[in-house]
């Protein structure tokens, strides 16, 4: 492995374990009392459920980058691509798009499925950072990096071992980007189960608007590389929180 390749390893395991540990702190002050009272009995402390959030998501970040920098480079996938104006410039259109896609369609197609409770507007300034640095970082470092660039390199050698790197199949990298994207839904029910519960509409608007963003996440990963696709998914729930839920509701 390069020396290049490892620093953007340890560089990103670092990244994850601050990321962790704001996660763990954010999810201990935003629950119910009587929750995190039940928590802390399970875990013993406040302390040692952070510590494990901090611990799994470095092991996430780590596993993650550490072969999902490998998989990129074997299938022409760019991990640190030289700045692109039009790349920043598409991320922000789809982080746009993916917003708005998001946030309209809960308002006038899935309003009536939601709880109540998640129907009026309250800014979190805890909550948009939450979905910024953990789903743009550490949802985009196994999703994108590894497990589309996984998914990639299993096509590439089942069917097309005859092409080189520089000319794998257009279609190899389309269906590994949705195959990503059904993962990045799927990976989402969790989270959709504790807050709206999982009836067929939920998991529908689940899968349905969850792959809007991941496709744009995938395409970006493929043609501009893995920052513009992370710039994409932060920028998407920025939107969403700052510009589009305020604009509907």
């Amino acid at each position: 492995m390069k020396n290049k390749d490892i620093k953007i390893t340890l560089i990103f395991t670092l990244i994850g374990i601050v990321i962790g540990a704001y996660s763990g702190i954010y999810q201990m002050l935003s629950v119910p009392e009587e929750m995190k009272q039940q928590t802390i009995s399970q875990f013993g402390s406040m302390g040692a459920l952070i510590g494990i959030n901090i611990l799994m998501s470095g092991i996430y970040a780590f596993i993650a980058t550490f072969l999902g920098v490998k998989l990129a480079r074997k299938v022409n996938l760019k991990v640190l691509p030289h700045f692109d104006n039009k790349g920043m410039i598409l991320a922000i259109i789809l982080a746009l798009l993916s917003a708005f896609i998001i946030v309209a369609s809960d308002k006038f197609i899935f309003f009536s499925y939601l709880p109540v409770q998640t129907t009026s507007y309250k800014f979190s300034l805890g909550y948009l950072l939450f979905g910024v640095l953990y789903g743009g970082v550490i949802e985009e470092l196994m999703l994108r990096l590894f497990f589309m660039s996984l998914i990639v390199f299993i096509l590439w050698k089942l069917f097309a071992r005859g092409k080189d790197r520089e000319n794998i199949p257009n279609i190899i990298y389309v269906v590994a980007i949705f195959i990503a994207t059904l993962g990045f839904a799927a990976g989402h029910l969790p989270i959709t189960s504790q807050m709206f519960g999982l009836s067929t509409p939920i998991i529908i608007r689940c899968i349905l608007l969850n792959s809007v963003a991941g496709i744009g996440y995938g395409y970006l990963y493929w043609k501009k590389g893995l920052p513009y696709a992370i710039c994409a998914h932060m920028l998407t729930h920025v939107f969403m929180q700052l510009v589009f839920v305020p604009m509907l509701y």
